[in-house]
């Protein structure tokens, strides 16, 4: 606008200044000026200065817009100055002339209020930047449809430049706003779209320019060079959906890992018996009751493992699973919390579940009876709780396990009578617990 003004200036300036129109100048002000008044105060005044500001691009859009269609001079082009480089003197292109039309739309609905608004102003944001974006194909490729109507009148390089920061601008308060989540959010998918999106827009824009350039070197046929286009971007776009599935698995693994419940068994995982458990452990010391914390290891699982009977293993923890969740109340607390091992916390405070236990011990005898490939053999170790000791969770799953270890080793005493010796000594266990 200076150089329009002061023509002394214009040697200071770039070739092809005179390009960006005096109303393209004021548009891109406004605009600018219209961004800050909207997005830097809920003022009644700075709303009503944005929506000014708003509407005066927009005239200055539509009769560009008039001018073009009807062929006809509205004289306000050169209201301010005068514009001897072109045969339509201060005439923006249709291209820019669409663009300010759009920034225009998205600042009067931003201070509309509602849901359908936000999404209106998100859908001209996309717009444009999709609009800079074929300006800026016209560039690369020369196609000079895309980006003017004559070499006097069309959207300069300079121009582009403001319209790509004027959408950025945009896009940046929107997200404020709580819009375009997935671009400024912390997790796995917004890192991944900060990430990709940069080289996916920049890719196509890359490959096909370094075609364009191969092939008015002499080096390839146009027609080749397209193919090897089509084929390094098909490549590419590959690789980069493979390396995002591979970040999705990670993710997937991770939820897994972070999931309460253990598959294969259905009870609660280790992660769900610490949370669940703590929760129920807090619960009861805060009520002065007790609870009573059972660890069984799976003896025979541990052996068929050593054999590489994995599957035969799993079986067997499948059972135990079935067997735990019979005998005990709905209201305890199941975890399968190692390859060989469960927790059950119940709050039978009288027996430390006794009853329960015994119940185990006969499910499993009989079990052991059947024509099974495998027998059942299991220990236990229980710690029950004091409420008014002041101990953690951590140390009442410290006392069970030590109470484990140490019926372990007398079982392995009793382990000479043979396997179904070895069965009956752990329902022996089970019922004097």
């Amino acid at each position: 606008m200076f150089a329009w003004f002061v023509s002394g200036a214009r040697a200071w300036y770039p070739d092809g200044w005179y390009l960006m129109k005096f109303d393209t100048a004021s548009c891109v002000l406004l605009s600018a000026a219209g961004l800050a008044m909207l997005s830097n105060g809920s003022s009644s005044l700075r709303t009503w200065a944005g929506r000014g500001l708003a509407l005066l691009v927009m005239l200055l859009a539509v009769l560009a817009l008039y001018e073009h269609a009807s062929g006809r001079s509205t004289g306000f082009d050169t209201l301010f100055v005068a514009d001897t480089t072109s045969n339509k003197p201060g005439l923006m292109s249709v291209q820019t002339a669409v663009y300010f039309l759009l920034m225009a739309l998205g600042l009067l609905l931003a201070t509309v209020q509602g849901h359908r608004a936000g999404v209106a102003v998100v859908t001209l944001t996309v717009l444009l930047t999709l609009h800079a974006l074929i300006i800026f194909s016209g560039y690369c490729f020369d196609a000079a449809q895309l980006f003017g109507q004559s070499m006097s009148t069309r959207t300069s390089p300079h121009t582009l430049a403001c319209m790509l920061l004027l959408a950025i601008a945009l896009i940046g308060w929107r997200m404020q706003l709580g819009y375009f989540p997935v671009l400024v959010g912390t997790g796995l998918g917004s890192r991944m779209a900060r990430q990709v999106l940069p080289l996916a827009v920049l890719l196509p824009f890359v490959l096909m320019l370094s075609s364009t350039a191969l092939a008015g070197a002499g080096w390839l046929s146009p027609k080749v060079a397209l193919g090897l286009t089509i084929a390094v971007l098909a490549a590419a776009l590959g690789v980069l959906v493979s390396l995002m599935g591979r970040r999705i698995n990670a993710l997937e693994q991770d939820l897994h890992d972070l999931s309460l419940m253990d598959e294969s068994t259905g009870v609660l995982n280790y992660r769900g018996f610490e949370l669940l458990g703590e929760q129920s452990f807090r619960e009861a010391r805060r009520s002065h009751h007790a609870v009573a914390l059972l660890v069984f290891s799976v003896e025979s699982v541990r052996e068929l493992n050593e054999r590489e009977e994995y599957d035969a293993g799993t079986h067997l923890m499948q059972d135990f699973a079935v067997i735990l969740k019979a005998s005990f109340e709905l209201a305890d607390i199941i975890a399968c919390t190692g390859s060989d091992e469960f927790a059950v916390i119940t709050k039978d405070e009288n027996t430390g579940g006794v009853i329960a236990l015994m119940r185990v011990g006969e499910t499993v005898e009989s079990l052991n009876t059947a024509d099974r490939p495998h027998k059942i053999r299991f220990s236990v170790g229980e710690a029950i709780s004091d409420p008014d000791s002041g101990e953690s969770f951590h140390h009442l799953i410290e006392r069970a396990g030590l109470r484990q270890r140490e019926r372990r080793r007398v079982e392995r005493v009793f382990g000479g009578e043979g396997e179904e010796g070895a069965a009956r000594s752990s329902s022996d266990t089970a019922r004097h617990a």
